[in-house]
């Protein structure tokens, strides 16, 4: 789950993350040192109450709160425990393979969180936004630093972009505009072709902006479409969606300039007869939370967190669990990740999973839209029900083909996704995975053993007994560290299996050749791991969509095998009555959570002398789609034109699968 991107506006950046840290400490204002309700001194009372606020209305705001160095010194003590003792790619993030196809920018984690901890920040929000950036470089989404204090306002631009291809060229269009958060923005305006922003060249500022900009993936093509949207396919993904007009953290500039030509009127754009062109300042326009008066409620509110002062005593003791579930189940925002979905794109796709009969001429054709694979433990059977119904639909209505789209699906339950590749292939292989070692986590996972409940004790291996799998290291190359690992270990579904009424024995006419993925790059996580599975071991073949045309993009992203939150772990700590460990990261003076990746998963290829190898990873190797897809001007707002588009290409042989 994507917690939180970066610290970007629409300007390039540099690969190195010092200069990027020197950037933003130099682009804002001291705040101020004093709290008063005076609207004048006060500039979070001055838009209390708002519906929006100017840029620099918001920003006056979130740096309001000065710089404490030993809330800084609290907070960068945690990260460096998470990211040292338990985040499997610190090493390897450190001097990443080269890999054709992947863009993984060198990240030294705890030179830069010593980098961050000399500089004198003229804000807290400037300290904080920080630490989620050079996480954010790494290009890893399980790994980062979410402080809920400064993501609190959504900040819009009310131009909304798509890339399509028109005419054989890839274009930028306005695929529409937000005229309720700013006036000013013309719905003729909607389909003009964006030539320019901010005087350069607009295809050519955004694909920078994505290759340099965009912490979502490894994969260029699928940071490219994380910043760009279409109204059916918005990706507003969780509270830190970085595309270019929609932000969780404060934007780096207050406007940008776009320049458009707009097809003459009964024109339409493939037409390429256009007005003059003319250039817009759009600004960006602050969502303004619902629930502060002035700066101290802000405080209170959203960054007081009940653990702040846990480093006056010598001990954590009691941990507020309350405070770490309400940040877990993502309930910390005023202003929801959903709802800003909904208002940005009319409404959501729907829960979990869809099955849709396309239409004539693709009458033998059907969609399994998998939205998410976070099934609630409530929501499991009706999932399992929902599946098994609607393959007994397909089936009576001669769906002979299958397009299962994943696009823009953030992962979730791994159970979930062994659930549907056994629908359809009876089994499958696991992936090889391991545990970093530690001697801190040895002392979780043999206590887990002891004490049932938490996730630690799910994992197996069946040559070993107990915690012998975690015990019983190999040691492995990561980047130019030697490091000890886990024996490989499997997720066990008993859970699934035990609780839930699955068919084991069912089997479905369809085999793989009739079968196809849809993904638009941004399958991640579990998402990543079944579309892996599905791909590699199954032989489906695999259909990108959008993208950077003119080179071979991935189907998946971040498919770093299981990432876990500091707010669950640390109940998982008070649970097993290790919140006191010495070795245990502290929770944050602020309410923040941090995410990271703690299983690391192989290729299937990884066996014998493969296993351990660094390039035999999923998250460091290139798992390319067989074919594409590009929006065009008919299908980025209609989803079943463009699932038609698709299952012409399917069916008539145009998609076949490429022998690596």
């Amino acid at each position: 789950m994507k917690l939180v991107n970066n610290q970007s506006g629409y300007s390039t950046g540099l690969p190195s993350i010092l200069f990027a840290i020197t950037l933003l400490c130099s682009s804002v204002t001291a705040a101020p040192s004093n709290s008063t309700t005076s609207h004048k001194s006060d500039p979070c009372a001055a838009i209390a109450g708002k519906t929006t606020a100017t840029f620099h209305e918001a920003k006056a705001c979130l740096d309001h709160f000065p710089y404490n160095e030993t809330i800084a010194s609290q907070t960068l003590d945690t990260v460096r425990k998470v990211t040292k003792e338990l985040y499997v790619f610190n090493e390897i993030a450190t001097s990443p393979p080269k890999v054709e196809g992947l863009s993984a920018v060198p990240v030294d984690i705890h030179h830069g969180l010593d980098v961050i901890q000399h500089e004198k920040w003229q804000s807290d929000r400037e300290f904080q936004e920080s630490v989620a950036l050079l996480l954010d470089k790494v290009h890893d989404t399980h790994l980062v630093y979410s402080p809920f204090c400064y993501r609190q306002f959504i900040f819009w631009q009310p131009i909304q972009l798509n890339a399509l291809v028109r005419d054989q060229k890839s274009v930028v269009n306005v695929a529409y505009v937000k005229n309720d958060i700013w006036p000013d923005a013309k719905e003729s305006w909607v389909g003009c072709e964006v030539t320019q922003i901010d005087d350069k060249n607009a295809m050519d500022m955004i694909v920078n902006y994505a290759v340099n900009n965009n912490g979502e993936s490894k994969d260029v093509n699928t940071c490219f479409n994380n910043i760009m949207n279409t109204k059916t396919y918005f990706h507003g993904w969780d509270d830190g969606a970085d595309d270019l007009g929609y932000h969780r953290f404060l934007p780096a500039q207050e406007m940008h300039s776009y320049t458009m030509r707009c097809p003459k009127k009964g024109t339409s754009p493939a037409q390429e007869e256009f007005d003059d062109p003319f250039t817009v300042q759009v600004p960006w326009v602050a969502q303004v939370p619902n629930n502060f008066n002035d700066a101290t409620s802000y405080w209170n509110n959203y960054c007081q967190s009940s653990h702040t002062a846990y480093a006056k005593r010598g001990a954590i003791g009691h941990l507020d669990v309350e405070e770490l579930r309400l940040m877990h189940e993502g309930q910390a925002f005023d202003l929801s990740p959903e709802a800003a979905r909904n208002a940005a794109a009319g409404g959501a796709r729907g829960p979990y999973v869809e099955f849709i009969a396309l239409d004539k001429p693709q009458a033998d054709v059907g969609v399994i839209d998998i939205q998410s694979f976070s099934i609630q433990s409530g929501d499991r059977q009706d999932f399992i029900d929902t599946f098994y119904s609607g393959l007994k639909e397909f089936e009576s209505k001669g769906i002979k083909k299958i397009i299962l789209d994943l696009s823009s699906n953030g992962g979730g339950d791994a159970c979930a996704g062994e659930f549907i590749i056994n629908t359809f292939f009876g089994s499958t292989p696991d992936y090889p995975s391991d545990i970093k070692y530690s001697p801190f986590l040895e002392r979780v996972i043999k206590k887990a053993i002891a004490i049932p409940g938490t996730k630690w004790s799910d994992y197996k291996n069946d040559k070993y007994k107990d915690a012998e799998w975690f015990t019983q290291t190999n040691t492995y190359t990561r980047g130019k560290e030697q490091v000890k690992f886990s024996q490989p270990v499997s997720l066990s579904c008993d859970r699934w299996e035990s609780e839930l009424t699955i068919d084991k024995d069912k089997k479905t006419p369809w085999k793989a050749e009739d079968l196809l993925i849809l993904s638009d790059g941004r399958c991640g996580s579990t998402c990543a791991i079944v579309a892996s599975r599905l791909r590699i071991s199954h032989q489906v073949a695999a259909m990108g969509l959008g993208g950077i045309r003119g080179n071979r993009m991935q189907f998946a992203s971040f498919p770093g095998g299981e990432s876990e939150r500091l707010s669950g772990f640390l109940m998982d700590l008070q649970q097993l009555d290790l919140q006191d460990d010495p070795d245990a990261p502290r929770p944050f003076p602020e309410r923040a959570d941090m995410g990271w990746t703690f299983r690391e998963a192989y290729r299937p290829t990884a066996k014998g002398a493969e296993m351990g190898k660094e390039t035999e990873l999923l998250e460091y190797s290139v798992n390319n789609a067989d074919c594409r897809m590009h929006f065009d001007d008919e299908n980025a707002d209609n989803v079943k034109k463009l699932w038609s588009d698709v299952a012409q290409v399917f069916t008539s042989g145009q998609c076949p699968l490429i022998k690596d």
